[in-house]
């Protein structure tokens, strides 16, 4: 028996986070477009909620133009580059109420088709529908293998389970929306905080096309990032390791010192040379250099919470919007609110 379809099904509203991507947005528009006015259970336009993250390109020039031609779409201007989650949670925190969320990138290497096949999973019941990526074009394999690596090493530490190789690519029931808006972490991640929320949740296979044009935004360092944040925010398994190193090292030094002192006080021989007349300088200097380079690592690890601790406690927004584009009237109602 098939699950009856939501009341909200006719209500569509793409969030598409936007950081240099004048060289897409028109051409992602158009695809949007056709692609929805060409289904049969929707064949209305979405309403498209640009975030524009701190561009330094003429990107803001082309989503006013699209404003102004297409109309049906709004723009958060961000007053600096707060990075790509912080726009999702913009996105999701200001998005019309009662209505599907999509988030896609801007760069066209997530589908409109398939961001119709996601928002018809949410249309027949499922509060979240996300996007797998089976296959990527265009990456080198040294990316790809970074790809595939992070996400099962997430996997493997996370306290929760989040679903291999699923990016942001997602369709939102108004539910989900809800939940996620009201999360208040500094440093986001947004493919845990939907994992963590739970609800009706279903993964769509896709290949992930090359980006239309232009240059990545993501390079190592702010993939890095994201996997650091992914990891600390759903994950003790370091503080935890930390603790059986610690007792591992204690127990390597125990061992170490019995078995000196042994040696010392019956004066055993060791290829002719007695240890009553060993110095022993190098290898107290190697035990100490090892052990102080142990617990600095741990202090590390330990300080990394204490500081997500320290960020969380200063109460900060977690975004600030410069000026907003269109018909805003919901998001002045929430402003309001």
């Amino acid at each position: 028996m098939s699950t009856p379809k939501t009341s909200y099904c006719d209500k569509v509203t793409i969030v598409l986070p936007v950081h240099n991507e004048e060289a897409n947005i028109q051409r992602l528009i158009r695809e949007i477009d056709t692609c929805f006015q060409s289904d049969s259970e929707i064949r209305t336009l979405p309403y498209l909620l640009f975030v524009d993250d701190g561009s330094s390109d003429s990107s803001l020039e082309f989503i006013r133009t699209a404003i102004s031609e297409r109309g049906h779409a709004g723009c958060l201007r961000f007053s600096r580059n707060f990075g790509h989650q912080v726009a999702v949670m913009a996105g999701l925190s200001y998005a019309p109420d009662n209505s599907i969320v999509v988030v896609m990138d801007s760069d066209g290497q997530d589908p409109p088709i398939v961001a119709l096949d996601l928002v018809h999973h949410v249309m027949n019941g499922a509060d979240i529908a996300y996007g797998i990526r089976w296959q990527r074009e265009g990456r080198n394999w040294i990316k790809k293998f970074a790809y595939w690596s992070f996400y099962r090493l997430l996997s493997s530490l996370s306290i929760i389970k989040i679903p291999l190789d699923a990016g942001d690519f997602c369709a939102y029931s108004p539910r989900a929306v809800k939940l996620l808006s009201q999360m208040k972490e500094k440093h986001p991640y947004i493919r845990g905080l939907r994992a963590w929320i739970g609800l009706n949740q279903v993964g769509v296979p896709y290949k992930r096309p090359e980006r239309y044009a232009g240059k990545a935004s993501y390079n190592f360092k702010s993939l890095f990032k994201l996997a650091f944040d992914g990891i600390l925010s759903f994950s003790v398994k370091p503080l935890r390791l930390s603790i059986h190193l610690g007792f591992i090292t204690f127990v390597i030094c125990l061992f170490l010192a019995i078995f000196y002192l042994t040696a010392y006080f019956f004066d055993w021989h060791f290829s002719g040379l007695r240890m009553r007349y060993i110095p022993g300088f190098t290898t107290l200097v190697l035990m100490i250099l090892a052990t102080s380079s142990l617990q600095m690592l741990m202090l590390g690890v330990i300080g990394e919470y204490i500081g997500r601790l320290f960020e969380e406690s200063k109460g900060r927004p977690l975004f600030i919007i410069a000026e907003t584009l269109g018909n805003l009237e919901q998001i002045k109602s929430k402003e309001n609110d």
